[in-house]
């Protein structure tokens, strides 16, 4: 277990550090010894407060405070990329905020701020022939460039109505306008706009005078992690606010390029006859090197260092130039969101080293598919984006996204493997859709998880009911973690009866939830939902521990010999950890595993994975039997099946409910059954609605059914009661 620096024993509470003593609370240190490691969200374009270089590596002042923080308590902060899409539960920390109303409710916003900073007044100084500007009183009646985001910008507002603000979505963008004289002054951010006028050589610019305006860069914290926010507060204010040592490694200047220049020349001075050659080599060599830094660095702060594509924040300044382009031409701009379909299954089960080659390959397919003056760029993970000009019509965009889905479609050879994946795109046009760029590319994405939500491999444009859509979609979202908080779910029992004997020895378990307002819920609803944003693992956790608690009853007042199928995602065998950790759950409720029968889809097992393989064969070790789901809409292969000692098949109720004497369905059922019984299967019909469906597979000899017939999901005390009137009917016969 790591100790924290300075901690001389279990029981000292204070840790010595070079920035003085700090006193833990026992809670604080528990909570510390019990997470050696945090994860913190880092924003990957905001220099120099924080950004991302090519290497990948997360940079800047918030992250050198991490890395302080972490010297203190011996705490690993591995940093991840920030997004306002990202999955909650998988962040601990956001390292950089500003504003008071977090994008994320569920973090809390640091008391203590590490970084203030104050906010200057910029002019070019090429065009600055009026009246002199050094405060922001002489600014009344001058068009100003402010950061439409910043808090700054209403505080301006507010105070010095006279001022005429132009709000600009990005820096590179004020810089523009000032360059081009279409503004007087910018007022921004002093440490980013200085870094930036350095690595930029942004020479024209000048600053000319500091305003009574400043703002806070804090921290913030999940809200469930209070003694992880109590530790990183007191740390924070031991380092403290703008700590020099910290800051001194960002604050660049032209001088920090030069500064070996002096002593070379007082050397060579000695030796000017014999060194003047050298000297002027040595300045040319100087120079090179600093133009070649200078390109280094902005091309790491614009290009994702995996594919050499623009990265988000070149995109967002190219996107503003196409669009103040189309407005001049009174034209159109196309936005084309792809999203590769199932390329987290490659990353899990092949390894990041392949995904990353195939990210690389499907980066240059898809430069291939567009014309030269498009931009193709990396939104971040497996997401690209191209923006489209001067296109005729619709239909020139449908015919690119047509181009791409055919070639990503293709298979990619990657390390002697081929893997098959597919793309899903969505679009919208400038300005016909909005003129907002966020909302342009909020748009694209929506219409994306559309064309996913209809099959994949496809595109689709976006429609203003895609909006509407979207934010009932984010209030499941929210409403889904707030069940899981609040434990809204509850468990359904659908009983499974043997036809031979009537006798009910098995159930399916399905889980509903109970919403405080809109009632019970189907999974139908909500489990792909959690799928997609990270929870089916909690969901999953929940519906096993309820199930081990439910059996024990089932077993104690009822049968010894019953047993509860149990619906597992293909998703939770990308964390085997936890479907594993049933093990040890059934020897500790002292249940055994033949009590459950886990069931999976056939996709599963087509070309399952070593982690699948070994998940499963450990499951079975401790006596959990299993069930193919729905068998006959998917691969229907039996013969693999066989490999795995799959103990029963369940026949998908679209073939049930269809089934009648000699048609297609029954010749099928019929011989589904007979090649499983061959293989020593045992077979489950569901969607059992009528006497004759029923009698039609007991003459098949199906050994289970399963469906209204025999009874709709109960509650379980419902449930209970059933078991028990079906006992009695049975004794009465």
């Amino acid at each position: 277990m790591l100790i924290p620096v300075g901690i001389k024993s279990e029981d000292s509470l204070k840790v010595n550090s070079k920035y003085g003593d700090i006193q833990l609370t026992p809670n604080e240190l528990a909570w510390i010894k019990e997470h050696p490691e945090v994860r913190v969200a880092v924003k990957h374009g905001w220099m120099p407060i924080e950004f991302k270089l090519e290497s990948n590596q997360h940079r800047g002042i918030s992250v050198d405070y991490l890395h302080a923080l972490g010297t203190i308590f011996n705490i690993r902060f591995i940093p991840i990329d920030y997004s306002e899409s990202m999955s909650i539960s998988s962040v601990d920390v956001i390292s950089g905020v500003v504003s008071s109303n977090l994008k994320h409710p569920e973090f809390k916003k640091q008391p203590y701020p590490f970084l203030n900073v104050p906010f200057a007044i910029y002019v070019n100084k090429k065009l600055n022939d009026g009246p002199e500007v050094t405060s922001m009183s002489d600014l009344d009646d001058k068009r100003v460039a402010i950061f439409k985001n910043g808090p700054i910008a209403k505080e301006i507002a507010n105070n010095y109505p006279n001022i005429k603000l132009l709000h600009v979505d990005i820096a590179d963008e004020a810089f523009e306008e000032l360059r081009l004289g279409r503004v007087d002054a910018y007022v921004g951010n002093q440490i980013i706009i200085d870094y930036h006028i350095v690595v930029h050589r942004l020479n024209f610019v000048e600053k000319v005078g500091m305003t009574p305006f400043s703002t806070d860069v804090s921290m913030a914290v999940r809200g469930d992690l209070p003694e992880l926010a109590s530790i990183l507060d007191k740390g924070l204010q031991a380092i403290g606010k703008n700590n020099q040592e910290i800051l001194e490694k960002w604050q660049i200047t032209d001088s920090h390029y030069s500064r070996w220049l002096i002593p070379i020349i007082i050397v060579t001075s000695l030796f000017l006859l014999v060194g003047l050659i050298g000297v002027f080599k040595l300045k040319q060599t100087l120079r090179r090197q600093r133009v070649e830094a200078k390109k280094t660095i902005w091309h790491q702060a614009n290009y994702d260092y995996l594919t050499d594509l623009p990265n988000r924040h070149l995109l967002d300044t190219r996107l503003m130039q196409a669009m103040g382009k189309a407005d001049e031409s009174l034209s159109s701009v196309g936005i084309l969101f792809i999203d590769l379909d199932n390329f987290k299954q490659v990353n899990d089960t092949a390894g990041h080293s392949i995904g990353d080659k195939l990210i690389k390959e499907a980066a240059s397919r898809i430069t291939h598919c567009v014309r030269s003056y498009d931009t193709v760029a990396r939104f971040g993970g497996d997401e690209f984006m191209v923006i489209m000009s001067d296109f005729d019509n619709e239909q020139a965009l449908e015919k690119t996204s047509q181009k791409i889905l055919a070639e990503i479609k293709k298979p990619f050879q990657i390390g002697g493997e081929l893997f098959y994946i597919s793309a899903s795109i969505g679009l919208t046009i400038y300005p016909n859709d909005t003129s907002n760029p966020e909302a342009l590319i909020s748009y694209a994405d929506q219409a994306m998880y559309e064309a996913k939500k209809l099959g994949r491999n496809r595109f689709q444009f976006f429609k203003a009911s895609m909006q509407s859509d979207s934010t009932k979609r984010l209030e499941l979202t929210n409403d889904l973690r707030n069940a899981i908080a609040h434990q809204q779910f509850e468990l359904y029992y659908q009983p499974i009866i043997s036809l031979s004997t009537q006798e009910i020895l098995k159930a399916e378990a399905l889980i509903r939830w109970n919403h405080p307002v809109k009632g019970l819920i189907s999974p139908i609803e909500f489990i792909s939902l959690a799928e997609e944003i990270g929870l089916i693992d909690e969901i999953g956790a929940w519906v096993f521990n309820q199930t081990l608690r439910d059996i024990k009853h089932i077993h104690t007042q009822y049968s010894t010999e019953f047993q509860i199928s149990v619906n597992v995602s293909p998703n939770q065998f990308l964390k085997s950890e936890r479907l594993l950790a049933w093990k040890a759950l059934l020897a500790k409720q002292g249940v055994a595993g033949r009590a459950i029968c886990i069931e999976i889809t056939e996709g599963l097992l087509l070309q399952p994975s070593v982690n699948v393989v070994n998940t499963i064969s450990d499951l079975r070790e401790a006596g959990v039997q299993f069930s193919i789901d729905d068998f006959g809409t998917g691969y229907s292969a039996l013969a693999y099946l066989n490999k795995f000692d799959i103990e029963y098949v369940k026949i998908d109720q679209s073939f049930t409910q269809n089934l009648q004497p000699n048609n297609y369905d029954a010749i099928l059922c019929e011989a589904i059954i007979s090649m499983a019984h061959k293989l020593g299967m045992k077979v489950i019909a569901e969607g059992i609605e009528t006497e004759a469906q029923q009698n039609l597979l007991n003459s098949f000899a199906c050994d289970y059914g399963q469906g209204y017939l025999i009874s709709r999901p109960k509650s379980f005390n419902d449930f209970m009661q059933f078991l028990f009137e079906m006992r009695s009917k049975q004794s009465l016969n």
